[in-house]
């Protein structure tokens, strides 16, 4: 398979514009409270290293990484499964979610309820871009949004195809071409 590289849709500036935004937002919900900061691998770590150095809080916030997979290749099988899992226990704890894009909401709606059932506290989830319809839930409320972006292909950011693009500074819409 080939591709292009299409339009931008967020610029390394837009991205820094929301990650500030959504630092203010999750530290203004969750002041006074020690969380557990939850990444989505492999997607999420550079939302995650962003965000997270952006909220500057270095003695309440634990973190944590899950590897879990929905997709082969560029489309989604529809069912979780746990490539790696958390190593922190989240009995009574508030757990933050993040990841780096909502397009069903499968992944999510798995995530939190999985953790909820592990008995946290309070659950969170903040994504970086969202591409769900207008009016689309997918089952799961987002507490915190970086971007609305296009229900198109992205990649950049953490988003990827095959692995590849994860590293880019921005997002771009990605053309499969057939061979």
């Amino acid at each position: 398979m080939k591709y292009n590289l299409q339009r931008t849709i967020l610029t390394p500036e837009d991205i820094q514009a929301m990650v500030a935004r959504v630092a203010d937002e999750i530290n203004a919900a969750t002041a006074g409270e020690e969380l557990v900061v939850v990444g989505v691998m492999k997607g999420a770590y550079i939302w995650m290293a962003d965000l997270l150095r952006a909220m500057g809080r270095h003695d309440d916030v634990l973190m944590d990484y899950i590897d879990v997979s929905s997709y082969v290749g560029d489309s989604s099988s529809g069912h979780i499964t746990i490539q790696r899992d958390l190593k922190t226990d989240l009995a009574g704890k508030n757990v933050l979610i993040l990841d780096e894009v909502v397009d069903t909401g499968l992944t999510l709606r798995y995530l939190k309820a999985d953790f909820e059932h592990r008995g946290a506290k309070n659950v969170l989830i903040a994504v970086a871009t969202d591409k769900r319809p207008e009016g689309y839930m997918g089952g799961v409320e987002v507490d915190f949004v970086g971007s609305k972006v296009p229900n198109e292909f992205l990649v950049g950011y953490g988003m990827d195809y095959n692995e590849k693009f994860r590293s880019m500074d921005s997002v771009k819409v990605l053309e499969l071409i057939e061979d």
